[in-house]
């Protein structure tokens, strides 16, 4: 179908099911985001935000948005930050496959952890209030929340370890000899005690270009977006995967903090020790000494992640302006999880 047929197809359901909008004023594709494609819907009375499924042949579980819908409905009145939930359609004759409507959600979106548009003093304690955001992720009450069948509650890094592997294989490339090891090494050396840790709800995803900021508090996060990972984890999931995105260069096509050791703009920020600690101690589990397991895997996890998106380049249906320089970066990655995982065993 046409982009200009499914812009139509679009603006006339939508004006069925919000007939208050208002003449539209704007449509425009966000820039950001390698998954799903992600539209503003610009209307005079309303703000709002389309999401879909992206074209063409999809890996199998891949895009759940319909799973990002669910649980950003279900932690509406949380201590998570979420857009607002509007509508979900299936109906794939609109535009050829699914996608939700949700709220718009007005403030400043960063993609470099330097956070170039945050005053120096506002840094560190807008990282400290994105470690509490993971820590109120790690004490919700699921069942509360109709939350507790959003995953299977067991064996979650025997399961993530056989998905990833999986997903890796199906948008393989070529051959990357460090994502052979740490597919060999993660399994053989995956410890015991992860079977122990209680079920909490894991984001999938959390890194800083994920997340709104208030434009006039500036170190408040007003909503954590792209569930699309989502699932029902074990603790420090989020938090390695995000101490691991710290540790990219901040000359990577996805910006870190690795490269900036000796500089003095890292007094901004909170060290990972500290992140770990506090994360720790509130919640009550101390994993010190796997946590370079838990780096690996996220590296593993990541650069399967990236190589998905490396195949979406080649199949021509990626959804990021720079996707093609971001799938490249599945390598690198890798080998960064190689040394993380040998220092380990």
């Amino acid at each position: 179908m046409e982009i200009e047929q499914q812009k139509k197809n679009i603006i006339k359901w939508m004006y069925k099911k919000f007939p208050e909008l208002g003449g539209l004023k704007e449509f425009k594709k966000f820039d950001t985001g390698q998954s799903n494609p992600t539209y503003k819907l610009n209307f005079e009375n309303k703000k709002l935000v389309l999401r879909s499924q992206p074209e063409g042949k999809l890996l199998r579980g891949a895009h759940r948005i319909d799973r990002e819908f669910r649980v950003m409905s279900c932690l509406k009145n949380t201590k998570i930050p979420v857009p607002n939930m509007k509508t979900y359609c299936e109906d794939i004759n609109i535009i050829g496959r699914d996608f939700y409507i949700m709220e718009f959600v007005d403030g400043i979106q960063e993609v470099d952890p330097i956070l170039t548009k945050i005053p120096s003093n506002k840094k560190k304690q807008l990282y400290y209030n994105k470690l509490d955001i993971l820590i109120n992720l790690g004490q919700l009450n699921l069942k509360q929340l109709n939350l507790h069948d959003y995953g299977k509650q067991e064996k979650y890094m025997e399961r993530q370890l056989n998905l990833w592997i999986n997903q890796y294989k199906m948008s393989e490339t070529k051959t990357i000899n460090s994502m052979e090891f740490l597919i060999e090494k993660l399994v053989k050396h995956l410890p015991d005690i992860f079977d122990k840790l209680p079920v909490i709800l894991c984001h999938g995803d959390f890194r800083i270009d994920n997340m709104i900021l208030d434009k006039k508090d500036k170190n408040k996060v007003i909503a954590l977006i792209d569930w699309e990972l989502s699932t029902l984890g074990i603790p420090f999931i989020d938090l390695s995967y995000w101490c691991l995105m710290l540790r990219f260069s901040n000359t990577w096509a996805i910006k870190g903090l690795g490269d900036l050791n000796k500089n003095k703009i890292l007094e901004n920020f909170p060290s990972e020790k500290n992140l770990f600690e506090k994360y720790s101690n509130i919640l009550g589990f101390d994993i010190q000494r796997h946590w370079n397991y838990l780096l690996g895997f996220n590296c593993f996890r990541f650069a399967s992640i990236l190589q998905g998106i490396a195949k979406r380049v080649l199949d021509g249906n990626n959804a990021g302006n720079n996707a093609s320089e971001v799938g490249e970066l599945a390598e690198p990655v890798a080998n960064m999880g190689e040394l993380l995982l040998k220092d380990y065993i």
